[in-house]
């Protein structure tokens, strides 16, 4: 029995072990969800505000007679607020991709958990079941002894009955 109960805590443990994994992970999905939202709102705070750069910077060319450089200069910056927009665009793909890849592994996290939660389970059905025929199997002794010892009561009783004298001839 104590190779059942062996055997029983360390499919506790595994079991212990994936749950921890599966809270892991999810901290890991969680943190990777909150980076992939960070960026979705920097990347809107950069589109909006370039934009209203983007409008100030041409109405301030309108106003007014200005050199080529000026509008060179209008251009690049521009130029730079798109790429700042641009940079912002592969990080949210980077942190999208992240978040995918933290939610596989926090699905392949828990499917390891119900596996050595099944494993477990059944582990101590058949430890009952193994249990429950050692039970059956020494009541059946039992009664086999209780039926041997009323047995020869029977046969010491008939024997005791018998008169020794008859058995003389």
């Amino acid at each position: 029995m104590n190779v059942f109960r062996d055997l029983l805590r360390i499919k506790k443990f595994r079991e212990d072990r994936a749950e921890l994994q599966v809270l892991h992970q999810r901290s890991l999905a969680q943190e990777a969800r909150e980076a992939r939202e960070d960026a979705e709102a920097l990347l809107t705070k950069l589109l909006f505000d370039g934009v209203r750069i983007e409008d100030q910077a041409y109405q301030e060319l309108c106003q007014r007679i200005v050199r080529l450089r000026q509008i060179e200069d209008a251009q690049q910056l521009v130029a730079s607020l798109r790429q700042r927009e641009a940079l912002q665009h592969d990080v949210v793909r980077g942190a999208l991709d992240s978040e995918r890849l933290a939610e596989q592994a926090l699905a392949e996290a828990r499917e390891g958990l119900r596996e050595a939660t099944r494993q477990k389970n059944k582990f101590v059905e058949l430890s009952a079941n193994f249990e429950l025929s050692q039970l059956r199997e020494s009541e059946r002794k039992e009664e086999l002894e209780l039926e041997e010892v009323a047995s020869l009561r029977r046969d010491r009783e008939d024997w005791d009955a018998h008169d020794p004298q008859e058995a003389l001839p």
